[in-house]
């Protein structure tokens, strides 16, 4: 599954620098790049936790598949867009076949004993991580070749992990696993009628959302200030994208599983959460080259400390048979904070300048880890 998840984002990673080139060449203006973005995290935020119920219901392997192929035509479109409106309904087609993330995290949790899950989704994040090492770096290195040769790339790469699944990829969903889901809307509804009851899995939706607010404000706004601060443009910011990737697979590709053995699941979060505040802030008053190294590392090494741990975190608050549901409704909530956030901070950017999405993301994570901290302090850990 991590392989999977590793050549999925790969693919994904290849267009991260190119696509506001790309947007910009077909007329956009920054408002339309945003909404870009706003439109393909909308996408996932409504079909993320459907496809974690229909993978509870109809297994996880079918559902990968589908959004797999799913993703590979968006990518085409994105391609031979001409328009604007072509490329925005691409990205909305995108932004349907990336809402498998859920699913794969299930797969992680039907194969995995609850003291080892912790292990299993940091793996998933250090795949994520290394795609987006990997697809930067390599997007780079082929937009001399032609503006749209990543887009086709990244499409091949789809369709190759379609076909790597359907070999290779067992159905890990149990039998007894089957039991009637709500499907369509009324998965939401579920969903959201489960937080009511389970005061840790509303804190932990929380923490996802405000924390997920902060990051795609940061990294909506991150370009726009170290051009602002030091003219950089679109390579060295890839440049960037690839170290904060390193640091997160070196957190989730090993070191993460070793911190939660020794400290557990709730002060690995935590501190995350501090390291993040942390890094937010001091990066705001960054000037020189260093100090965003510095602090671009901290904020990274909380990055990778937070996403595995809420994933396992969440993955106790419910059984076996709601898995999948309660991995997308999280991924889902994680969507709607990347619907806020980069609007959030272009708002805010206009209006108190470049520091203050930093400073706004800052005190959002600090505001998650404060409201979460009774509920966390009475969970008990599944063994």
């Amino acid at each position: 599954m991590a392989l999977t998840i590793l050549i999925d984002f790969t693919g994904f990673g290849l267009i991260i620098p190119l696509q506001p080139f790309w947007a910009q060449h077909l007329g956009a203006n920054a408002q339309e790049i945003g909404f870009l973005v706003m439109i393909y995290a909308l996408a996932q935020f409504i079909f993320t936790p459907l496809l974690g119920s229909l993978s509870d219901r109809y297994g996880r392997k079918p559902i990968i598949v589908v959004s797999l192929l799913v993703e590979a035509v968006s990518l085409v479109l994105t391609a031979l867009a001409t328009s604007l409106p072509l490329l925005l309904l691409a990205r909305l087609i995108g932004g349907l076949g990336a809402s498998n993330i859920g699913s794969a995290q299930a797969v992680v949790s039907d194969v995995t004993m609850p003291n080892e899950r912790a292990k299993g989704m940091g793996l998933i994040g250090a795949a994520i991580g290394l795609g987006f090492v990997i697809g930067p770096a390599l997007g780079g290195l082929l937009s001399p070749l032609g503006a749209t040769v990543p887009f086709w790339l990244a499409s091949g790469i789809a369709l190759l992990n379609t076909i790597l699944v359907l070999l290779f990829l067992p159905e890990t969903r149990q039998q007894h696993q089957a039991a009637a889901h709500p499907k369509g809307l009324s998965a939401l509804v579920s969903g959201w009628e489960n937080l009511r009851h389970t005061p840790a899995l509303l804190a932990l939706i929380i923490v996802n959302l405000l924390y997920t607010i902060a990051f795609t404000a940061m990294e909506t706004t991150f370009p726009l200030f170290t051009q602002h601060a030091f003219g950089w443009g679109a390579s060295q910011n890839g440049y960037i994208f690839t170290y904060v990737g390193i640091l997160v697979v070196i957190m989730q590709g090993g070191l993460v599983a070793r911190l939660v053995k020794r400290w557990g699941e709730k002060s690995v979060l935590l501190i995350g959460l501090v390291l993040m505040a942390v890094g937010l802030s001091t990066l705001a008053f960054s000037t020189q080259l260093i100090w965003i190294f510095v602090t671009l590392g901290l904020l990274s090494i909380g990055d990778g400390a937070i996403t595995p741990t809420v994933s396992t975190l969440l993955s106790f608050t419910g059984s076996a048979e709601t898995q999948g549901k309660t991995l997308g409704l999280a991924q889902g909530i994680g969507s709607l904070g990347r619907i806020i956030g980069p609007y959030l901070a272009g708002s805010v950017y206009l209006l108190g300048g470049p520091t203050t999405p930093l400073l706004g993301g800052s005190i959002l994570v600090a505001l998650g880890a404060v409201q979460a901290l009774p509920a966390l302090s009475r969970m008990r850990k599944i063994e």
